[in-house]
């Protein structure tokens, strides 16, 4: 590696790490707990991006790639076998129960704002209510219950019951507002999607489309700091909002077009995890 290439590669690396360092000491995560995370890290990306088509990828092979020894490179292998942590069955079920509240028509109201939920259909006369969350939750959450997605949601603030029983979505999208090692699960999730954007823009080939990754920055006085960070929130708000709500439509045309007998409409579906993320930055260069 030229002088300069490492010196570039050792800067960003640097750039990205210190973020992270400065959760794990929070953490009590020490060097060598690191150390033995990066080398697991190493492995594992030998194994699925730099294997030789149509061969066996080895433990030799593997040791060459990431600098390690064999025996660590057998070790660590062996290690990895169903090690991977499994995200939390009812973090994901909420997540997509708070999307289908933003999506669904049902659960919108006349301006297209998510709607106060009786927690059960309503009988009575003067009910107006069409849809419940109950309703919601056993059209998105699968076989997770009631209870457990409410009280969930409850537990990280994202939604309220009301005097009257109802429920009310406090947030607009799934973000726990006190559970520390949560937000940590969620920052590692966003960091992730935003480096494979990256990752997959420096490695493209000729003639593969870029992904969109855009960033902007001013130096602003501290006076209009907090009028930037309220007018920035609700237009990301509602720019992924307007997202949030295309897919939902689009999703639904596609699956009603799926579903006609016309066999010219039907394809062999290609499911891919899609998506854009938006984050706010604000960093003392005096500093």
């Amino acid at each position: 590696m030229s002088e300069n290439k490492n010196s570039i590669i050792s800067k960003a690396v640097l750039r990205i790490l210190k973020p992270l360092i400065r959760v794990l000491i929070k953490h009590d995560v020490s060097h060598s707990e690191f150390s033995e995370l990066a080398k697991q890290a190493y492995v594992d990306v030998a194994y699925k991006h730099y294997s030789i088509p149509k061969r066996k990828m080895t433990y030799a092979r593997v040791a060459v790639l990431t600098g390690l020894s064999r025996k660590e490179v057998v070790r660590l292998s062996s290690d990895s076998l169903g090690s991977s942590p499994q995200p939390k069955i009812t973090h994901n079920r909420a997540s997509r129960v708070i999307t289908g509240w933003l999506n669904d028509a049902d659960f919108l109201d006349e301006h297209q704002q998510p709607k106060i939920l009786p927690l059960k259909l309503r009988t009575d006369v003067g009910s107006n209510s069409h849809f419940s969350f109950t309703q919601l939750v056993e059209r998105y959450s699968g076989d997770i219950s009631v209870g457990a997605i409410l009280d969930e949601l409850q537990r990280t603030g994202v939604v309220s019951r009301l005097e009257q029983g109802e429920v009310r979505l406090e947030c607009l999208g799934y973000v726990p507002q006190t559970d520390e090692l949560e937000k940590l699960e969620i920052l590692s999730l966003c960091s992730r999607n935003l480096l494979l954007s990256g990752v997959h823009n420096i490695e493209k080939g000729e003639g593969e489309e870029p992904m969109f990754q855009r960033q902007l920055s001013h130096q602003l006085p501290e006076a209009l700091i907090q009028e930037f960070k309220t007018f920035s929130q609700k237009k990301s708000l509602d720019l992924l909002l307007e997202f949030n709500r295309w897919m939902g439509d689009e999703n639904k045309q596609y699956e009603m077009k799926q579903n006609t007998p016309d066999d010219e409409a039907r394809q062999d579906d290609v499911v891919k995890r899609v998506g854009v993320g938006i984050y706010y930055f604000e960093e003392d260069e005096t500093k």
